[in-house]
C-alpha cells in the first residue's frame, strides 16, 4: 500500500511543481479605487463635458453647458478654440 500511494502522489506532486511557476509569475494587482468625484460642482460640470478627457472643453463639447457655451468666444482668453481649466474656472467665477 505504501508503495502505491508514493506512485499516486509522485506523479501529482510533480504536477503541481511543474505548475506553480506559471501561476507564480503572474504578479497579483492590488485594487484600484474608484475614481472619486469632484467636490466642485464647476469641475464635475468640466470633467463631465471633456468627453474626451483632454483637459479642455472643444466648442462641440462646451455646447452639453449652454451658459458655457453662450460665453465660448469670451471665455477663450488664448483664442486656441478650447477652453482650459483655468479659463473655464475663470468664467465660471466671473459670472453674474
Amino acid at each position: 500500500m505504501i508503495r502505491s500511494l508514493k506512485e499516486a502522489l509522485i506523479p501529482a506532486l510533480a504536477a503541481a511543481l511543474l505548475a506553480a511557476p506559471a501561476w507564480a509569475q503572474q504578479p497579483m494587482q492590488p485594487p484600484q479605487p474608484a475614481p472619486q468625484a469632484p467636490a466642485d460642482p464647476a469641475e464635475a460640470a468640466f470633467r463631465s463635458a471633456d468627453t474626451n478627457k483632454d483637459g479642455q472643453l472643444s466648442r462641440e463639447e462646451a455646447a452639453k453647458l449652454p451658459a458655457i457655451a453662450a460665453r465660448f468666444d469670451e471665455l477663450d482668453k488664448n483664442k486656441d478654440g478650447a477652453l482650459s481649466w483655468e479659463e473655464f474656472r475663470a468664467g465660471q467665477r466671473a459670472a453674474p
